[in-house]
């Protein structure tokens, strides 16, 4: 009996991990270019002499730190730019007031000019990404939603697989306890 239960156990925690795996491979190919690990593509349009992307961390951004990930390139040639400076700018629809933070190379990937942000209210940000470069300049206005933090602290799906697989564990746990229990009881009968 246990061996069974063991299996089914492990079935339904396959099956977990196997929608939440087709549920992101889904999402990646619905990007049509990479994002870079942990961070969502929330635009890219070509401003005057740049093709200019913004990458926003997490991909869902709730009240707090937000990171952004700004790749410039040359509209005509598409060549990476890594010499510019990259202003980014956030701002609430709302209420609070208009943020800033210089982009800077990441030394890993130098074609990427990373900063953060704190977004203090849900609801809707004005993303303002300034570049200069030996090309000229440009100014790209792009918008996010920022969630409310929730009690959890997380949202989507990982959020939801943990749930279910404490969960499973819970009721595993039970199972296991009654199961051993009986068990216990069955050979202390047989022994008296």
């Amino acid at each position: 009996m246990s061996a069974r239960y063991i299996a089914i156990l492990a079935a339904l925690i396959a099956l977990v991990l196997a929608i939440v795996c087709s549920a992101r491979s889904i999402h990646a190919q619905d990007q049509g270019e990479e994002a870079i690990v942990g961070y969502r593509i929330i635009g890219e349009e070509i401003v005057g002499p740049h093709l200019i992307q913004v990458q926003v961390s997490p991909k869902a951004p709730i009240t707090g730190i937000a990171r952004f990930a700004v790749r410039v390139r040359n509209a005509e040639s598409g060549e990476d730019i890594d010499d510019a400076i990259v202003r980014v700018f956030t701002t609430p629809s709302e209420k609070g007031e208009k943020q800033y933070s210089p982009g800077l190379n990441s030394p890993f990937e130098p074609i990427f000019y990373l900063t953060q942000l704190d977004v203090d209210f849900p609801g809707v940000w004005a993303v303002d990404v300034e570049v200069d470069s030996s090309l000229g300049s440009s100014l790209s206005v792009m918008s996010i939603q920022v969630l409310d933090r929730g009690r959890g602290g997380g949202s989507g799906l990982w959020t939801e697989f943990l749930f279910v697989l404490m969960a499973l564990s819970f009721a595993g746990g039970i199972g296991w306890l009654v199961y051993s229990s009986k068990r216990a009881l069955k050979r202390r009968d047989q022994q008296l």
